[in-house]
């Protein structure tokens, strides 16, 4: 309401509307007087003509003087005109006995017959017309008239009628009311005048006062109102001018001070400048320093690792020679401590290139248990070596087929489980795999290192993350290290999105736990195990050490569906096997050469009771486990158990060797691939994979054959080796995507080196995806489906495992200590008869090969040494001969980095001594 009217507004209503008020209120009241006066006086008249002719009238009556009456009423009628119309006298019985006018509304002058006479005088009025009534009295007679009537000594003689015209009176009453009304409207007139008059003055003086307030507002702070106001106004003018005064001092005050405050920041600003100018040059000279160290740590690393790798090549080919037992103790202490160094010299390497942000995550497909078991297998002896107990267990939530760095994460589990082995006298390590859930960045996964080692105090937890950090880092310390490891380790976790830490008790031990976020892989890396032919089977579990007992126990249980019955008591385990009929018994137990006997005694039992009796003992010692064998044992395995090597051996008494022969069902029907390598072997293995796949093959052993081929035939996919003959691998690509029918077409490639900046230069020039050697038919397929989605997989409903035979029994290289056969059977995807082929090939050709290795070596040519250990690198990717294809892979990988012989020369030699061994040895097999 007040935002609906202005001050000018609410000034006039505020004068006005009281002025009008009280006037209407005073007009009506004198309105009303005057209005009841007049008929008051009226009526007043009226009563004093009725009264006197009222006794005139009695005497007349009584007497008979009619004419006399009527004289005195016409008399009375002609003064009190124009006020008296009528004035009449009636009998009793209301008979008009004398009138001073007759006109046509005489009849309402008369009272109604039966309305009885008042005794006094009474007042009658209508709208226009006063009727006044005064009963005629006089006094009492002796009559027997019926006309009359006596009454309280007097006699009434009738009634006298004064009739008075209201004309004049209501003339006089309206024109007071217009005379007030024009009374009224003068003085408001008068009113409004006045206050438009004051308003106004008052708004022109607010008028200023509002500009002026404008003015200082936006600034104008010299502006003066010097016109004089009236009363409290002139005080608000004198306000508002010394407001204004006060701000212009204040503004010129700020000015100034703004003024030397921006010089001063002008100054600030020019020094910044200059300080970051010299910060970025210090920075840049900063990270050129740093990049030179890590520069220098990479190039040191490299010409460290050169010389030390000659010494350690020698050193074996000196251990190969005749020696004595002080010489080849010697040559022993040599080998360790140049191992040792050399692991300093590699954490000195990924430090430097960690800190220089140079590693990058590989994402391959991998199984995490298999990765797990590796750790475990790699590390016991050393584990054992210090009589400590070694336990695993992996929660049976967390996935086992991952797509990320293997290598990286077995480097931090191994690093962990290292420094427990170090700092850890007696007791046991123990690894355990949490699963914390499944997020945007892939699966949770925690691993927990703990130990009951000597501990770590307080004081020393902030160092252990730092750079060449040690918890004891003292010239008197135990325990040697760079300090290196767990740095290296907090880098990588951090790569991974995760996080290490550690809790520690002096005296009771350590924990390190440390979680990662990786994704899961959709294909099956692991062979599948066989828990269809062991279901159902009834299997007693004997364990003496608690952890063991539950771990191992929640394998067999959760894991697999045998009926497993678990014991700690020898008292308990004779019970069961006496009362229980059991398929087979697992027998778990820490022993040494002193405590041997009791294992043998609890197998020696057990066979009493069951044929299939495995152990699993504390030690890889081939000694112990003999006798575990001798004893009676099945078989005999070694802690922390493998579960897949435990699963694969229980059940193997009750799975038939399938035959090698028996196609798999088709899984990529009717697509058509062409696979090009100049090695045969590798060419074989991956036609037969591809076939067995549903796949139709057409091969090519260059690049310029690859090209005629892509230029003829469209394909779904191809596989291309790098380094061929005639055209290579990257050049092929290049002319097949720029002409051909398969310009769309996905190229992998097949190398035996995948490191990222190789990956990135192959998906440079135009490759969809890349395939590390060795092949196996699940990495096979997997990168099948990463280039080509839409593919059709037609996997069988019900997958069987395929049950590989390990035994080498009947084959003419059995004594081959150069050949894994496990190993073989897994490259060539459990085909036995293929393995053969394919091992078979590479040593028909390693006689060419030795001749033009030696010759290389002996002429000096890199390029041309590096391309026969190539293509032999690649041929042992598939054959089961680990040592011949580390010693390749280190070969070929030092001569491409460095580019020099000298820096492999012991490798070399001892390659060259490995393949003529072979030679030698291939002359009394029949490979035919």
């Amino acid at each position: 309401m007040k935002e609906l009217f202005s001050l000018r507004q609410r000034a006039l209503m505020i004068t006005i509307l009281p002025t009008i008020l009280i006037g209407l209120l005073l007009g009506g009241y004198l309105t009303y007087k005057r209005y009841t006066e007049l008929d008051e006086n009226l009526i007043q008249r009226g009563i004093y003509l009725s009264e006197p002719l009222s006794i005139l009238s009695a005497d007349a009556i009584l007497h008979n003087k009619q004419k006399v009456l009527a004289q005195a009423l016409d008399m009375s009628h002609r003064k009190a005109s124009p006020i008296v119309r009528s004035i009449s006298v009636f009998l009793p019985n209301h008979q008009l006995f004398q009138s001073s006018n007759f006109h046509e509304d005489f009849e309402n002058i008369r009272l109604k017959p039966g309305k009885l006479l008042a005794e006094n005088t009474r007042v009658e009025i209508t709208d226009n017309i006063i009727y006044i009534r005064s009963p005629i009295y006089g006094a009492e007679i002796e009559s027997d008239s019926f006309l009359f009537i006596t009454k309280n000594g007097q006699t009434l003689f009738g009634y006298l009628v004064v009739e008075l015209s209201r004309d004049q009176a209501l003339l006089q009453q309206q024109s007071s009311i217009v005379t007030l009304v024009m009374i009224l409207i003068f003085v408001i007139a008068l009113t409004t005048a006045f206050a438009l008059f004051f308003i106004k003055d008052i708004i022109a003086s607010i008028n200023r006062l509002n500009v002026a307030v404008k003015g200082i507002t936006n600034g104008d702070y010299k502006y003066r109102v010097n016109t004089p106001m009236v009363g409290e106004l002139d005080n608000l003018r004198e306000s508002v001018n010394a407001i204004a005064k006060a701000m212009y001092v204040v503004t010129e005050q700020a000015e100034h001070n703004i003024s030397e405050h921006t010089q001063e920041l002008q100054q600030t600003v020019e020094q910044l400048e200059v300080q970051n100018i010299q910060l970025n040059m210090a920075k840049k000279d900063a990270l050129k320093a740093n990049e030179v160290k890590s520069h220098f740590l990479a190039n040191m690393s490299h010409e460290l690792r050169t010389p030390l790798n000659g010494v350690l090549g020698f050193t074996r080919q000196l251990k190969k020679t005749q020696l004595n037992n002080n010489q080849r103790d010697f040559l022993e202490t040599i080998d360790s401590s140049g191992n040792n160094l050399l692991q300093i010299i590699n954490d000195i390497l990924d430090f430097s290139k960690l800190d220089a942000g140079k590693v990058e995550l590989e994402s391959t497909p991998f199984s995490l248990r298999d990765a797990i078991n590796e750790v475990m297998t790699l590390l016991a002896p050393s584990i054992f070596d210090k009589g400590l107990e070694i336990h695993l267990n992996v929660d049976t939530r967390v996935p086992d087929e991952l797509q990320g760095d293997p290598v990286r994460l077995k480097q931090i589990i191994i690093n962990l489980i290292g420094n427990s082995i170090k700092f850890t006298r007696n007791g046991y390590i123990r690894l355990d795999v949490k699963y914390l859930g499944s997020h945007d960045y892939g699966h949770h996964i925690k691993f927990i290192v703990s130990d009951t080692g000597i501990g770590i105090e307080a004081s020393a937890k902030d160092k252990l993350f730092a750079a060449f950090g040690q918890a004891d880092s003292s010239t008197t310390r135990k325990f040697g290290g760079t300090g290196l490891g767990l740095i290296i380790c907090k880098k990588i976790v951090e790569s991974m999105r995760g996080g290490i830490n550690f809790t520690s008790e002096i005296n009771k031990g350590s924990e390190f736990f440390f979680d990662i976020y990786i994704n899961e892989n959709n294909t099956a890396i692991g062979q599948q195990l066989p828990l269809v032919e062991i279901e159902g089977k009834k299997i007693l579990y004997f364990a003496t050490c608690p952890q063991a007992s539950t771990d191992i126990g929640q394998l067999l249980n959760e894991e697999t569906e045998l009926a497993v019955t678990t014991c700690n008591t020898e008292q308990a385990y004779l019970e069961s096997l006496q009362q229980q009929t059991f398929d087979m018994v697992l027998i778990c137990r820490r022993i040494s050469p002193s405590t041997i006997g009791e294992l043998k005694k609890c197998i020696t039992m057990a066979t009493e009771y069951c044929s299939h009796v495995y152990t699993i003992v504390n030690s890889i010692s081939p000694n112990l486990k003999e006798v575990s064998i001798n004893s009676g044992a099945t078989a005999c395995l070694s802690m922390p158990i493998n579960h897949r090597k435990l699963i694969n051996t229980l059940a193997d008494p009750y799975i038939e060797e399938i035959s090698q022969e028996q196609p798999l069902s088709s899984v990529f029907g009717g697509m058509k691939v062409l696979a090009v390598d100049d090695t045969p072997a590798n060419l074989k293995l991956i036609t037969t994979l591809l076939n067995e796949m549903g796949m139709v093959v057409d091969i090519a052993h260059d690049g310029l054959v690859a090209l005629q081929q892509a230029k003829k035939h469209v394909y779904d996919v191809i596989f291309m080796d790098i380094q061929m003959p005639i055209m290579d691998g990257i050049t092929a690509c290049q002319k097949i995507k720029e002409s051909s029918l398969n310009e769309n077409t996905p190229i992998i490639s097949v190398t035996a080196h995948a490191g990222a900046e190789e990956q990135n230069r192959m998906l440079a020039v135009g490759f969809t995806g890349h395939l590390v050697k060795p092949i196996d038919e699940d990495m096979l397929t997997q990168v099948i489906l990463d280039v080509c989605p839409s593919c059709r997989l037609q996997l069988r409903d019900n997958r069987t495992a395929v049950i590989i035979n390990h035994s080498n029994i009947g084959l003419p290289f059995a004594d081959c200590h150069h050949l894994d056969w496990s190993l073989a059977l897994t490259r060539a995807a459990g085909k036995q008869d293929l393995a053969v082929e394919m091992f078979t090939m590479l040593v028909n050709s390693m006689p060419d090969l030795s001749v033009a290795i030696k010759q290389h070596y002996s002429d000096g040519n890199v390029d041309e040494l590096v391309a026969a250990i190539h293509k032999f690198h690649g041929a042992c990717c598939y054959t089961g001969v680990p040592t011949l294809k580390q010693l390749a892979e280190i070969i070929e990988s030092g001569l491409k980095s460095e580019g020099k012989i000298e820096s492999i020369e012991p490798e070399l030699l001892e390659l060259i001594d490995e393949i003529d061994h072979i030679i030698n040895d291939a002359k009394t097999w029949n490979l035919d």
